[in-house]
């Protein structure tokens, strides 16, 4: 993943800054979604991911909102999940990481839909050493992805 510095970097630019130069080929997605809604989101994916993992969050994407940065699943545990990559509110709240959320990216639903705190939610996931990497999210089954493995 890229650093965290660089992040914070992306959040203050423009989007129109951003490339999707880190796929390589064209990613897997859902076959019920429209590719372009999940692929305009490839340049936020491609400032916060490795490139070895842009095209598993891209194709996360399309099993977990269809590309909607509005989406909400109220129905999973907590207060739902939310967003592009469907982020649980327990990771927000109530957590180990609830301190390090609501000192980066705040705490209210709006922050949490917002496109790119969402993606780079999921890369801070994702890369945490003592995590399972992509097994977070069921529709991981269906992407293909690189099991992370981390070092001490």
């Amino acid at each position: 993943m890229s650093s965290f510095r660089t992040y914070l970097q992306f959040l203050e630019s423009s989007p129109v800054d951003a490339d999707d130069s880190c796929l390589e080929g064209t990613p897997v997605l859902s076959e019920i979604v429209e590719p372009e809604a999940v692929l305009q989101w490839a340049p936020t994916v491609c400032a916060v991911f490795d490139p070895v993992d842009a095209s598993t969050a891209l194709c996360i994407i399309s099993y977990e909102s269809g590309g909607d940065p509005d989406s909400t699943n109220r129905d999973d545990p907590g207060r739902g999940s939310f967003g592009l990559m469907q982020i649980n509110s327990d990771w927000w709240i109530g957590s180990e990481y609830h301190e390090r959320m609501v000192g980066w990216f705040g705490r209210d639903d709006e922050t949490y839909l917002d496109p790119a705190v969402n993606i780079g939610a999921a890369a801070l996931l994702v890369n945490d050493p003592s995590l399972t990497g992509w097994h977070a999210w069921p529709s991981s089954r269906l992407c293909p992805h690189r099991h992370h493995e981390h070092t001490a």
